[in-house]
């Protein structure tokens, strides 16, 4: 590991150091977000003015500021990449696009959203889900969310201080936990929303420090709950009154069962990779923990999927039209995976990603008439070419 290592991977250190998105506009209707994908496919490479007006022509926003917003969740969801000054889907975008064309029941759409929730806002959400599962007085439940997400990355940072041995990285962690714990704090600090009233957002200067806690309590909790609500783990039952469904306490339980709740609060464990980076050991439970909760969300049990070669070829060739880049004959592996594991996961299976490699090669040697793959070049694990455009006879020849 280098210094070198560390920065160029800060981002995504910080983001599993607190899978929380921080305070934004924007965060409400979870659905809105497949909408953005879609909009933003027909125009990618896109600068952001450009993606904004089609946001503020079709969705119901409320100005420049919140459509802004819309487009920081997509990124922050992990669904829109940004190179430079231009916009374009990710590779879990071009996924979310693929299934949303593929699957009119929508279960797959939905599956790939709640693996993108998890993944990203776990910590925020799944601690709501079981405070509503706990019958949480509705009143106090972003005091209570905000008090669990302090205690985790309090805890957090008593692991650091332990289990990182590199003084460089251990720096590092601890200043992001810092600075998390001073933004998350400072948030409901009354005293400092009234020494402070001059850096608040224009729409908030006419409200007392005491609404202004109160407003972000609102907005930690109510778009969560909303999105709960869509992805199908709530049910509202008479005003502000919610009820935990089967799906919301089966993905409950298989966090519990991969040991994600210490002391009471949701914590998930790092990726293997930044585990790696940070040199401390991984989590057993860490490898594909998120599809395995997507795929329990919607059956009595899950289990991993397994797929003949000849199988696997016939899920590429659907999927390979929609998630191709535009204007040539390849698309990222990693689009490929995350929607076979939409497909797979709202049939109560996951796809194992050591098993998916092998099952890549084994595609690759037993079709090579068919398919192949393509060189890694600028990170993730390379690119799918086709031998023909299968799927789309409209096509150009292959590049």
């Amino acid at each position: 590991m280098t210094m070198l290592n560390l920065l160029q991977q800060r981002p995504r250190i910080k983001s599993e150091l607190s899978r929380r998105i921080g305070y934004t506009n924007g965060l409400h209707d979870i659905s809105r977000f497949a909408r953005v994908v879609n909009y933003l496919y027909s125009i990618a490479p896109a600068s952001v003015a450009s993606l904004r007006s089609i946001i503020l022509e079709q969705e119901d926003v409320r100005g420049t500021k919140y459509a802004d917003g819309v487009i920081d969740v997509a990124r922050a969801l992990g669904l829109i990449h940004k190179a430079g000054t231009k916009l374009t889907p990710s590779d879990k975008g071009y996924a979310l696009y693929a299934v949303q064309h593929m699957d009119d029941t929508g279960e797959s759409t939905r599956a790939l959203l709640l693996y993108s929730v998890l993944e990203s806002d776990g910590e925020a959400t799944l601690n709501l889900l079981d405070l509503l599962a706990n019958a949480a007085d509705s009143t106090s439940l972003g005091e209570l969310l905000v008090d669990r997400l302090l205690r985790i990355l309090e805890l957090r940072e008593c692991w650091a201080k332990e289990e990182i041995r590199t003084k460089a990285a251990k720096d590092m962690v601890l200043q992001e936990l810092s600075d998390s714990k001073r933004r998350l704090a400072t948030a409901v600090d009354i005293e400092r929303k009234q020494n402070k009233s001059w850096s608040a957002y224009r729409e908030e200067r006419r409200l007392t420090a005491e609404q202004r806690v109160n407003r972000f309590y609102i907005h930690t909790v109510n778009p969560r709950r909303s999105w709960l609500k869509d992805l199908g783990c709530v049910q509202e039952q008479g005003r502000h009154q919610y009820h935990v469904t089967e799906m919301g306490y089966r993905i409950l339980a298989s966090f519990k069962r991969a040991s994600c709740y210490p002391n009471s609060v949701f914590m998930l464990p790092l990726s293997i990779e930044v585990a790696q980076l940070l040199g401390v050991a991984a989590s057993g439970d860490s490898k594909d923990l998120f599809w395995r909760a997507t795929a329990s969300s919607f059956a009595d049990t899950q289990s991993p999927a397994h797929l003949s070669p000849d199988d696997h070829l016939s899920l590429v060739e659907s999927i390979y039209p929609y998630v191709k880049f535009h204007l040539f004959n390849e698309a990222a592996i990693e689009s490929i995976h995350d929607a076979m594991g939409a497909q797979l996961a709202a049939n109560g299976q996951y796809v194992q990603r050591d098993s998916f490699d092998e099952l890549l090669e084994a595609t690759f040697k037993k079709f090579p008439d068919k398919v192949y793959r393509l060189r890694q070049r600028h990170g993730g694990s390379g690119y799918i070419a086709m031998k023909s455009n299968v799927g789309d006879p409209s096509s150009d020849a292959d590049r």
